[in-house]
């Protein structure tokens, strides 16, 4: 068995701003409650006419660049997306990036899908299957959205964020992963009959702030590891008062957290946690031998984690 890691990450961020002012003034409310309630300053949207596809190219350029790899070396392409505009994904981004000797997969797993997305891609490294995989995760919110609603409407945009995945060191890379499902609960976050988001923002609040926490402690059991090892956690940005209450339930530090993406970029469902992890390494704050939880958690219902000592 091989050690599999991140041996680099890119992210898509649309230009498009979205601001509280913008939604305040449809909905006759202020910029302060809907940060009160969601901890939202921006949301971002992508163009209209740009596909799934699109949003892919960019991201997965930028991991395959900063890994340091040829895109002809990428062995397989793993779509973690909801907002699927066709359902072969995956190959058409093999063919975009040049990616000639390639296999591929499209992959449905609700707002946890780039835990489970990374979690497949590294089974195939580990097993020496592949050497490198591609794992993309990727939503376009904003088309699935009734304006009108507010319960979605203030939380929800798009973007796109990628990961190479390939050997590294023993005593690097991924250390644990724990999924699980509860369909019982998919009635709160799914959905309706005119394809738009629908969601009951109580009950998947009470979710979230159980399971999140609850997820990072299962990672680290069967990690053999402990919270006091843990230097950072990136979990998925859904709402910031969701992450608050879910660290403080864990009793750690929010200094340790990343939120910016839940902030600045609004909540793109499948890619926050890949988009939180490329900030907080850009910015210095997720270094050479840090020991990280990913933690997702949403529609399903479902949720999970993955933890990793990031490095090559």
């Amino acid at each position: 068995m091989y050690s599999a890691g991140v041996l680099g990450i890119g992210v898509n961020i649309p230009e498009k701003v979205i601001t509280n002012e913008v939604i305040s003034k449809r909905f006759g409310i202020t910029n302060e409650e809907i940060y009160r309630k969601t901890g939202i300053l921006e949301r971002r949207y992508e163009s209209p006419s740009a596909s799934l596809t699109d949003m892919c190219e960019i991201a997965g350029k930028r991991a395959i660049e900063d890994a340091g790899v040829d895109s002809s070396e990428i062995d397989m392409v793993i779509i973690g997306t909801n907002t699927h505009d066709t359902h072969i994904t995956a190959a058409l981004v093999q063919e975009r990036l040049g990616a000639t000797q390639c296999a591929g997969l499209d992959l449905h797993s609700g707002c946890s899908s780039f835990i489970t997305a990374l979690a497949t891609g590294a089974q195939y490294v580990q097993t020496g299957l592949y050497k490198y995989v591609l794992v993309i995760a990727v939503d376009k919110c904003s088309s699935l959205l009734n304006p009108m609603d507010k319960k979605t409407a203030l939380l929800f945009s798009d973007g796109a964020a990628a990961v190479v995945v390939g050997r590294v060191e023993n005593n690097k890379g991924i250390l644990g992963i724990h999924m699980q499902m509860d369909g019982s609960g998919g009635k709160y976050l799914h959905l309706d009959e005119n394809k738009n988001i629908k969601m009951d923002g109580r009950a998947v609040y009470e979710f979230a702030v159980d399971r999140f926490p609850k997820a990072v402690h299962k990672v680290l059991e069967v990690s053999d590891l402990c919270l006091s090892d843990v230097d950072f956690i990136v979990p998925h940005q859904s709402n910031l008062r969701i992450i608050e209450e879910g660290i403080e339930r864990l009793g750690f530090s929010m200094e340790n957290v990343h939120t910016k993406t839940i902030q600045y970029y609004g909540n793109s469902s499948a890619p926050t946690v890949a988009i939180g992890l490329h900030e907080e390494v850009k910015e210095g704050k997720i270094k050479d031998g840090d020991l990280v939880v990913l933690v997702g958690y949403g529609a399903g219902l479902g949720w999970g984690a993955i933890v990793l000592r990031w490095g090559k």
